[in-house]
């Protein structure tokens, strides 16, 4: 199975869960929409809005705008229909925003999105693509988590596992890559980095809310824990090295604009 199939087939699973588990998500998109002024967006197109949270406060927000929001998950598509069924100025559509159908055409006011960009292949590409479908004065807002997301998980299973297991958050871009993506796009761009941590129970909790918010697609052919006995050695591990079961959660906000005009 192909990783975008994967990635569809893991937030799928986790369409009915999603919002009950996810506590960085939410706060993330506030962080966006503190990032957002009182311009007249007249189309956003959002990409990767799974269950809807973030586009309700874009609609709510831009009372006059018409917001496209893709998502490659058939289910997450599903479950915003629902969130945003009073919204006729509101359309979602199944798309995988790495490759938008030409349909998707433009020109937008403002193209963002809120935790889902990390996963794309080839997101210097992706970024190109959205600045030429942006207006004239457009704007590229989001957020998306860094490789240093989880770190105290990643660094256990790697001191207790070896390589059998390993997060996806190896592949995700630094800060470095993208500043070097926008600033080949666009004539103004930002790059703010900010942690969010989080502190569980026990470990199970945590692994718990990762599956049930699909953002660790599982890597390896064996489960992650066979017996509770396993689990309690991993957990012994990661206390050990950091004290609790703590998460951290590294997100870049990123900005880019075509204009050369204060907003």
């Amino acid at each position: 199975m192909c990783i975008k199939a994967r990635l569809a087939q893991s937030f799928s699973m986790a369409a009915s869960t999603y919002d009950t588990y996810a506590d960085v998500q939410p706060e993330t998109a506030a962080c966006l929409m503190a990032r957002l002024n009182n311009r007249k967006y007249h189309k956003i197109l959002e990409i990767g809005c799974g269950t809807g949270s973030y586009t309700l406060m874009l609609a709510r927000k831009f009372v006059n705008s018409h917001i496209l929001a893709v998502d490659i998950s058939p289910l997450m598509v599903a479950q915003a229909r629902i969130k945003l069924g009073r919204y006729s100025r509101v359309r979602l559509e199944r798309a995988d925003g790495e490759h938008l159908p030409a349909l998707i055409s433009g020109p937008f006011d403002l193209i963002t999105s809120s935790s889902a960009l990390q996963w794309f292949e080839n997101l210097e590409r992706t970024i190109q693509q959205y600045c030429r479908i942006l207006s004239p004065s457009g704007s590229l807002l989001f957020a998306l988590f860094g490789p240093e997301t989880l770190f105290e998980l990643n660094r256990t299973l790697r001191h207790e596992c070896g390589d059998s297991f390993c997060l996806p958050v190896d592949s995700f871009p630094n800060g470095t890559a993208l500043h070097g993506f926008l600033s080949g796009a666009f004539n103004k761009w930002n790059v703010r980095e900010l942690h969010l941590c989080r502190t569980y129970p026990d470990l199970l909790s945590l692994l718990r809310r990762l599956k049930h918010t699909g953002v660790a697609p599982r890597t390896a052919k064996v489960p992650l824990v066979r017996t509770g006995a396993r689990l309690l050695e991993l957990e012994r591990s990661y206390k050990k090295h950091f004290g609790a079961i703590r998460a951290t959660y590294q997100i870049f906000i990123c900005e880019g604009s075509r204009s050369t005009d204060p907003q």
